[in-house]
C-alpha cells in the first residue's frame, strides 16, 4: 500500500483518508509504532517550507528515512544525503538499501519491501508491504484497512481536525518556528475557473480522453478537491494544476494505468539532455553501474525523463555509456581536507595533496566536505569604466583594448580561473565602457557580450545554460547575466556598463589584475606584478591582452584623473548626482559611503554633458552596492530612472537568484538561496523565462542532446554546417541534412554557425527611374504602380530564407508618363518593412525611427543620408528617402530570384524574364508583368532552355520613352553630365573601378526629362561617388570642382570620409563596429549624436525599449496594447498596464498602436494608401476612402488609366 504527500500539501493515507495540513516543520509521515523484532524499525519525516511570499500554503521540502541505522535525506533538486554526506546516484548500503533516480523521483528501496519516493519538489509517497498493516502510525495512518480511525495523535487520542493531527505529529526541531496554515475561504470566481473541464475538472470528467480510464480504479474525488484547494490558495498558479494532476496520475500509475496527460501546453516536462519523456518508464533505469538494469525490472513504471538509446544514467545526468566513470567530479577523501580527488577518464583516479586557504576551513556543508571559507570579496567595473577593486580601491581608466582583471599566479589549492574584460569608445573618445568580459575557467572560454549575448567557445548558447559544462551555470537573474561556478566564484554582468566579480577567501593573495592583488591592502593595488607602484593609465595599460584585444585599440594616455567637466555644467551635474545624499538612501550611508560614488557619477555626467541615464547607471550601481551589504533601497519611480518590462513581466526590487525557466519551471520554488536576490523584472504568474523572455508554458523551447537550449521556433545549423535544425513548438528538434554550396564556406559568425557568400551582386534603382540589374542590364521601365524589384523564387532550397522588395514608383511633378521611385517594401522574416519618403520607416505598420532591430536577423540603421536594411543572410538594402535604392545580395541567391533586378544568372541578356518564365525584348511588357498583386500564370517552366534567339538578341531598355533619341543627342553635346566621363574630372581616379556609364546615361535622360536643374544633376553625381566609395575609392574633392555644395542641417558639418554607420542615441558604439567603407554626408558636431536623423546633444537623447527608439517625452502603445509607456530624461521609459476598453481594439491606426474604437475605420478598409474617414446616414455608420490620384473605387483598390478605370 502507498501514502502519499503532494501539492501544499495533502497527505492521502494507505487507507485511503486525505488530510490537508500546511505546516511549515517537519512531521512524522510513517512510522513503526508497533515495533516488531521480526519486521525491520522504519521512521520516514517530510520536512515542509513556504515558498515565496505566499504563506498559505506549504510544500515538502525534504524527505528523512532512519532504517538500519542509517539517517537518510532525500533533498530539493533530486540530492541525497547519507549519514550527513553529500552522495551521488545510485547509493548502495549494506546490500539492503538502494538509492537510485527512477524517472523524475529519487527512490529509495530496502530490502524488506519499503520504498520512499521524493520527487525533489513537492510529491512524497511511501509504500509498505502489507506485513506492516495495523503497525504503523503518523499522518500517513496506521494502515488497517479502516479509513476512519487515521486521525489519531502520538497519546492514542482522536485529533479534532487535520491541523490538530498535523501538529501532533510534529519532530521537535532547534531554533524553528512552525505555522500550523489558516483555514481560508477562496474566492468565487477562482474557484469555479479551478472546478471547470479545462483545470482540475479533467480528474473527474467522466466524458474527458485523460483520466476517465482510471476512475473505476483510483476514486477521483479526493484528488479533484486537493486540486481545487491548491489552486485557490495559490492565486491560480499553473503548476499549483500541474501538481494536482501528477498526484492522480501517479495513483493510477500504481494501480497499473498508464495516462498519457503531459502535453506541450500542459505541464510539460522538460528534459535534460541525452534524455527523453515517458508517461510510463522504469523503475529501474540503467546506470553507469549497472547498464542491463531495465532489462530485469518487474517494478510499476514511472514517469519522468529516461536516457536516449546508447545513454545510461551517471549519478543523476544521462551520459553516452562510453563516458561512464569520467565525470569530471572532485571531492575530499577525509578530514582535514589534505587529499583531493578527480575522477578521470578511462576510470582511474587522480589524487594530489591539498591545503585549505589562510581563510578557509575544512568542514562539511549542505554534506559536501570541502575547504569553505567564511567569507567572500567583490569587485565592480562600472561606467566610464571605474574599477572597485577587491580591496576597496576605486580608479577610473579609460584604454579600449583588453584587459586582465582577475588572474590566479599561485594555483595551489584554488581552482585557476582568468577573467578578462574588453573596452570600447561609446560616441566619444574617453566615453568607454566595457564591451565583452571573458572568462576561462575549465579549459573553456565564455564571453558574455554586451546585450547579453553568451558564446561558449565562441559558440552561441542561450540561457539557461546547465549541465553544459561541469561546475558552471549561466542563468538570468534580474537585469543580468549571471555565471557561477561549483568552486564559489559568481560573475555578473548586466550587458551593459555594470560588472561584478565575486571571489570566495580560497583566493586571498592568490590573484593579480586590474581587480587588485585581493590581500586586504588597497595601498598596493595599483603595483606592477614585480611590485612596482604606477600610475593609473601605467597600471591599467600593463594589463592589456594583446591577443584578445582589437587592432587599433587604444591605451589611455590621460595624465590624471579629472572629470572632464566645464564650468558651465559642472555645478548642474554636481547637485544632480548629490541625490545619493539624500534620505531616500540614508539607510545604506553607514556602511557605503556615497562620496566616491558621487564622483564617478560627476565624471560620467560630464563626459556626456549631462546624459541622465549616466546618473541612473551609477545610482544603479550604488544600490546594488548596498544590497549585497543587506540593505535594500526603493529608489526608482515613474520620473527618476524608471526600470521598464516587457510584457508579461513585472518590476520588483528582490528577483529570485533562481527564476523559473523553460529548464525547470519550479526553480524559483526550489531554491536554495531564498535570502539572496537583486532587482530587476520577474515574469509574471504563469510565465517562465525562455532565453530572457518570459514566455507562457505552452511555447517553451528545446534541448539537445548537449543541453543546448533553443527558444520554440528557433533555427540554427550545426557545427560544420551539417544540418539545419528548428525547435519545434512542440519541443521537439526536427533536423534536416544541410551543406554550402560552391559560392559558400562554412564559418562561425557572432556564435552561429552560417554558409557565408563568398560574392555579392548588385541591383541599383536611380533617378527616373533607371535600373542596373543583378547581371548588369540596363533598362528605364517608367511604370506607375508597384512592382516586384526582388524576390527569391517559388521554388527556393529550404537551405536559403525568402524575402520580397517592392518598389512604388508614382509620376514625376508634372509628368505623367516620367515615373520615380517614391517608396521601397521589404518582406523578410515575417516582418514587413517600408522606407518612405524624407527617410520615414514604417515597420509592420508602425512609424517607428532607427535604428530598429524586429528580429535576431534584421539590422535598420540610418546615416544622415540614408536609411539602411541588413540581414543575417547576404541582403543589403539603402534608400536615401527622395528616389534612389541600391539593392546587395549574396551569390547563393544567384539564379534564384525574380523581379525588376533580373534574375541573377550571369547572363543580362535573359533578365527580361515575366513570372511565368517567357522571355520578352519590350521593357514595358516585362515591367508590367511584375506589377503587384503578381498574375503568375504556369505557361512553361520558369527555368527551361533558353531559345537561340533569346539568348542572342539584345533587350529594348526603353530608353527613349520620355525624351527621344534627337533630344538625348542634343543633351549629350552639351550637357553637364559630361562632368562624370571627363578624363580630367573629378572623378577619373574611380573609373577604373566603377564605371561611369550607366551613372551618366541616367543623368542625361534625367536632365532631359527634368530640366538642366543643379539639384538633377548633383543626385546623379551623388550615386556615382556614394558608388566609388562603397568600392573603396576616396572621393574628398569633388564638390568643390562642381555646383553640387552641400547644406547640412544644424549641429552637423559635412565629412568627404564619415563612418557609413554613425552613433546614435540607440547604438553609440555604431562606427566602432563599422564593415563599410566611409562615406560622405552631414557628420554630428563632437558632443552630438543621431537621434532619428537629427543631431542632438546627448543629454537629450531617448530611449530604446522592446528594440524601438523613442524621443524623450513621447508617448506610445505596445505592440500588444498591454502597456502605455513615455519615454522619460533618463533614457529609459515609464510604462503602466493598460487593458483595452470593451468597444475598443487593439490595433493601427495612424501609423501607431494603440487601443481603437471598433468602427467601419478599424481595421482601415482603404488599400493603396487610401486615407479612411467615417460618414453617417440616417441608418449606420459607413466609411469613406479618399484615394491618391492613380487609384479610385470605394475602397481604393481600382487603378486609373487616362480617365477611365479599370
Amino acid at each position: 500500500a502507498s501514502c502519499s504527500a503532494s501539492g501544499d500539501p495533502h497527505y492521502n493515507t494507505f487507507d485511503h483518508r486525505v488530510h490537508n495540513f500546511m505546516g511549515n516543520c517537519t512531521y512524522t509521515l510513517s512510522k513503526v509504532c508497533n515495533v516488531s523484532e521480526r519486521l525491520p524499525y522504519f521512521d520516514v519525516s517530510t520536512t515542509n517550507e513556504h515558498r515565496g511570499a505566499n504563506t498559505k500554503v506549504s510544500y515538502v521540502k525534504s524527505v528523512q528515512v532512519e532504517v538500519y541505522g542509517n539517517q537518510i535525506s532525500l533533498l530539493k533538486n533530486k540530492k541525497v544525503n547519507v549519514n550527513g554526506s553529500r552522495m551521488n546516484l545510485p547509493v548502495f548500503i549494506e546490500k539492503k538499501i538502494t538509492i537510485q533516480s527512477s524517472g523524475g523521483y529519487v527512490l529509495l528501496e530496502t530490502d524488506f519491501g519499503l520504498w520512499v519516493r521524493y520527487d525533489g519538489n513537492h510529491y512524497a509517497e511511501v509504500s509498505v508491504p502489507s506485513n506492516y498493516g495495523g503497525l504503523l502510525c503518523g499522518l500517513c495512518g496506521n494502515y488497517n484497512g479502516d479509513p476512519n480511525d487515521d486521525n489519531i495523535k502520538p497519546n492514542g487520542d482522536i485529533a479534532s481536525d487535520s491541523t490538530d493531527l498535523g501538529q501532533s505529529w510534529l519532530v521537535p526541531e532547534n531554533n524553528t518556528i512552525c505555522s500550523s496554515g489558516t483555514e481560508e475561504q477562496c474566492d468565487p470566481v477562482l474557484e469555479s475557473e479551478a472546478k471547470s473541464n479545462i483545470a482540475c475538472g479533467m480528474i473527474t470528467d467522466p466524458t474527458g480522453r485523460i483520466f476517465k480510464d482510471c476512475h473505476t480504479k483510483v476514486p477521483p474525488e479526493n484528488f479533484f478537491e486537493n486540486c481545487v484547494y491548491d489552486i485557490c490558495f495559490t492565486d491560480g498558479q499553473a503548476t499549483s494544476l500541474c501538481y494536482g494532476l501528477q498526484a492522480y496520475a501517479e495513483s493510477c500509475i500504481n494501480a497499473g494505468i498508464c495516462i498519457e496527460w503531459r502535453n506541450a501546453t500542459l505541464c510539460p516536462m522538460p528534459c535534460p539532455g541525452g534524455s527523453i519523456y515517458k508517461s510510463c518508464g522504469t523503475r529501474c533505469p540503467s546506470t553507469c553501474l549497472n547498464i542491463s538494469a531495465a532489462d530485469s525490472c518487474s517494478s510499476l513504471p514511472v514517469e519522468g525523463c529516461f536516457c536516449k538509446e546508447g545513454y545510461v544514467l551517471s549519478g543523476d545526468k544521462c551520459v553516452p555509456e562510453s563516458s561512464c566513470g569520467c565525470m569530471g567530479e572532485s571531492w575530499f577523501t577525509s578530514y582535514p581536507c589534505t587529499e583531493r580527488c578527480t575522477c578521470k577518464a578511462n576510470n582511474t583516479i587522480v589524487c594530489t595533496s591539498w591545503e585549505c586557504g589562510v581563510r578557509e576551513e575544512c568542514s562539511i556543508q549542505d554534506g559536501v566536505l570541502g575547504c569553505h571559507s567564511n567569507g567572500q570579496a567583490t569587485c565592480q567595473v562600472a561606467g566610464d569604466p571605474h574599477y572597485f577593486t577587491f580591496d576597496g580601491m576605486i580608479y577610473t581608466f579609460v584604454g579600449t583594448c583588453t584587459y586582465t582583471l582577475v588572474e590566479v599566479v599561485n594555483t595551489n589549492s584554488v581552482i585557476p580561473i582568468t577573467i578578462l574584460g574588453k573596452n570600447e569608445d561609446r560616441g566619444l573618445r574617453g566615453g568607454t565602457y566595457l564591451k565583452e568580459v571573458y572568462i576561462d575557467v575549465y579549459g573553456v572560454r565564455i564571453t558574455l557580450q554586451k546585450s547579453q549575448g553568451i558564446l561558449l567557445n565562441n559558440e552561441r548558447v542561450y540561457t539557461p545554460v546547465e549541465n553544459r559544462l561541469r561546475g558552471v551555470s549561466i542563468r538570468n537573474i534580474g537585469r543580468f547575466i549571471v555565471v557561477e561556478t561549483d568552486f564559489g566564484v559568481i560573475v555578473k554582468y548586466d550587458g551593459n556598463h555594470h560588472l561584478e566579480i565575486t571571489l570566495p577567501q580560497s583566493y586571498f593573495s592568490k590573484i593579480h589584475g586590474m581587480c587588485g592583488n585581493f590581500n586586504d591592502n588597497r595601498e598596493d593595488d595599483l603595483s606592477l606584478p614585480n611590485g612596482t607602484l604606477v600610475s593609473v593609465s601605467q597600471f591599467g595599460n600593463s594589463w592589456k591582452v594583446e591577443e584578445d584585444s582589437d587592432e587599433g585599440c587604444l591605451s589611455d594616455l590621460r595624465e590624471d584623473d579629472v572629470p572632464p567637466c566645464t564650468a558651465e555644467n559642472k555645478p548642474v551635474i554636481e547637485s544632480q548626482c548629490n541625490v545619493l545624499k539624500s534620505d531616500k538612501f540614508k539607510a545604506c550611508h553607514n556602511l557605503v559611503k556615497p562620496e566616491d560614488f558621487i564622483q564617478i557619477c560627476i565624471y560620467d555626467m560630464c563626459q556626456y554633458d549631462g546624459m541622465k541615464s549616466t546618473l541612473c547607471n551609477i545610482v544603479q550601481v550604488y544600490v546594488d552596492t548596498c544590497r549585497n551589504h543587506g540593505i535594500t533601497i526603493k529608489w526608482r519611480n515613474s520620473t527618476f530612472c524608471p526600470l521598464p518590462c516587457p510584457p508579461h513581466s513585472h518590476y520588483t526590487d528582490c528577483v529570485s537568484t533562481c527564476p523559473s525557466t523553460c529548464n525547470d519551471i519550479f526553480a524559483s520554488s526550489l531554491c536554495e538561496k531564498t535570502e539572496e536576490c537583486t532587482e530587476g523584472c520577474e515574469c509574471d504568474n504563469n510565465y517562465v523565462l525562455s532565453n530572457g523572455q518570459c514566455v507562457p508554458l505552452s511555447n517553451c523551447g528545446c534541448r539537445d542532446d548537449d543541453n543546448n537550449y533553443y527558444s520554440a521556433g528557433e533555427t540554427w545549423i550545426t557545427p560544420h554546417c551539417t544540418k539545419r535544425c528548428q525547435c519545434q513548438k512542440n519541443g521537439v528538434i526536427k533536423c534536416k541534412s544541410y551543406s554550402c554550396d560552391s559560392k559558400e564556406t562554412c564559418v562561425i559568425n557572432n556564435g552561429k554557425h552560417k554558409c557565408n557568400p563568398t560574392g555579392f551582386g548588385k541591383c541599383r534603382i536611380m533617378g527616373d527611374p533607371h535600373y542596373m540589374t543583378f547581371d548588369g542590364l540596363v533598362h528605364h521601365f517608367q511604370g506607375k504602380y508597384t512592382y516586384i524589384l526582388a524576390q527569391t523564387i517559388p521554388d527556393l532550397p529550404d537551405t536559403l530564407t525568402q524575402f520580397s522588395i517592392e518598389g512604388m514608383n508614382y509620376p514625376l511633378r508634372g509628368r505623367r508618363y516620367i515615373t520615380y521611385l517614391k517608396e521601397v517594401l521589404v518582406n523578410v522574416y515575417n516582418h514587413t518593412v517600408r522606407f518612405r519618403q524624407k527617410k520615414e520607416l514604417v515597420l509592420d505598420g508602425v512609424r517607428v525611427r532607427p535604428p530598429a532591430h524586429p528580429h535576431e536577423g534584421i539590422h535598420i540603421y540610418q546615416s544622415t543620408t540614408r536609411i539602411y536594411l541588413k540581414t543575417d543572410f547576404g541582403l543589403y538594402l539603402s534608400f536615401d528617402g527622395n528616389q534612389n535604392a541600391d539593392i546587395k545580395l549574396a551569390n547563393t541567391y544567384r539564379n534564384r530570384v525574380e523581379g525588376l533586378c533580373g534574375d541573377f544568372d550571369g547572363r543580362y541578356r535573359n533578365d527580361f524574364r515575366k513570372p511565368d518564365g517567357v522571355w520578352v525584348k519590350d521593357v514595358n511588357v516585362f515591367g508590367e508583368s511584375w506589377k503587384v498583386p503578381l498574375k503568375r500564370t504556369t505557361s512553361r517552366l520558369r527555368r527551361d532552355v533558353n531559345s537561340k534567339d533569346e539568348s542572342e538578341e539584345e533587350p529594348d531598355p526603353g530608353l527613349f520613352q520620355g525624351c527621344n533619341e534627337n533630344q538625348l543627342g542634343q543633351e549629350n553635346r552639351t550637357s553637364r553630365c559630361q562632368i562624370l566621363t571627363d578624363s580630367n574630372g573629378p572623378f577619373i581616379k574611380c573609373h577604373s573601378t566603377v564605371s561611369p556609364d550607366f551613372y551618366f546615361t541616367s543623368c542625361l535622360f534625367d536632365m532631359c526629362v527634368e530640366g538642366d536643374e543643379d539639384a538633377t544633376l548633383c543626385r546623379s553625381l551623388e550615386e556615382y561617388v556614394l558608388a566609388c566609395q562603397q568600392q573603396g575609392v576616396s572621393m574628398e574633392s569633388w564638390r568643390q570642382q562642381t555646383v553640387c555644395g552641400i547644406s547640412c542641417p544644424a549641429n552637423s558639418n559635412y565629412n568627404s570620409c564619415m563612418s557609413a554607420c554613425p552613433a546614435s542615441c540607440n547604438d553609440l558604439t555604431s562606427p566602432s563596429e563599422c564593415e563599410s567603407p566611409c562615406v560622405e554626408g552631414c557628420e554630428c558636431l563632437p558632443g552630438y549624436v543621431l537621434s532619428g536623423f537629427d543631431c542632438v546633444p546627448y543629454k537629450q537623447c531617448g530611449c530604446t525599449y522592446l528594440n524601438k527608439y523613442y524621443e524623450i517625452g513621447e508617448i506610445f502603445t505596445t505592440d500588444d496594447c498591454s502597456q502605455r509607456c513615455q519615454c522619460t530624461e533618463s533614457s529609459t521609459v515609464s510604462c503602466s498596464n493598460i487593458v483595452c476598453g470593451s468597444d475598443e481594439i487593439c490595433g493601427i491606426s495612424n501609423y501607431s498602436h494603440g487601443c481603437y474604437r471598433s468602427g467601419p475605420c478599424m481595421p482601415n478598409p482603404c488599400k493603396n494608401d487610401g486615407v479612411c474617414s467615417e460618414t453617417t446616414n440616417s441608418t449606420s455608420l459607413r466609411f469613406y476612402c479618399e484615394c491618391s490620384e492613380l487609384y479610385t473605387g470605394p475602397n481604393c483598390e481600382a487603378e486609373k488609366i487616362g480617365n477611365k478605370t479599370i
